[in-house]
């Protein structure tokens, strides 16, 4: 098989979203809000927030803190694809927060298969193998935002579900764009 040359799925409201290869895709965008110092909300609560900004993408959110620079969180999203034939989808993740340096802080994302017994049977993890969400400190008011999204091989996301799917994607981080560009203290 071919490799594929990067294909644009969404360039809208300063969010990019590309299918870099079969299996990686590329999210990112700039925050920027000159009333709060940005890096200072660099945190796990952004997971929380995520899911408050979003009450018609994700069904229910569970957060296990494991120690301060790692959580276990427990997704399940709202069956929104059932009449185009795809499954209910949940998603587990590790989440470890490193810090690189002084101007760059890493969430580490790995899948993992932990369904829930409040879950549904038919219920299916996403076939995302991992994530990795860099938050580039450009100044205390401005942080750039790239997220590499790694899918397992032989993933059965139909290429016409990308667009999407890229569109979930995009409303997902553009109300938490919009809500940090926005806020003042």
């Amino acid at each position: 098989m071919q490799p594929i040359r990067q294909q644009k799925i969404i360039d809208k409201n300063g969010i990019k979203f590309i299918k870099l290869s079969e299996n990686k895709f590329n999210l990112t965008f700039d925050m920027n809000n000159n009333n709060i110092i940005l890096p200072s909300i660099i945190n796990f609560d952004l997971i929380q927030l995520i899911y408050k900004l979003n009450p018609n993408i994700f069904e229910n959110v569970s957060v296990d803190n494991n120690s301060e620079t790692n959580v276990t969180i427990n997704i399940l999203l709202k069956d929104v694809f059932s009449d185009l034939g795809l499954p209910h989808y949940f998603l587990a993740l590790n989440v470890t927060k490193v810090v690189i340096d002084a101007n760059k802080i890493l969430f580490n994302c790995s899948s993992f298969d932990n369904k829930l017994d409040i879950y549904d049977p038919d219920v299916e993890l996403i076939p995302i193998q991992k994530f990795d969400i860099y938050f580039n400190i450009i100044q205390n008011h401005n942080i750039n935002v790239s997220c590499n999204i790694d899918l397992i091989d032989n993933h059965n996301i139909p290429a016409f579900a990308e667009k999407m799917i890229g569109n979930i994607i995009y409303n997902i981080f553009n109300r938490l764009k919009q809500f940090i560009d926005n806020v003042s203290v």
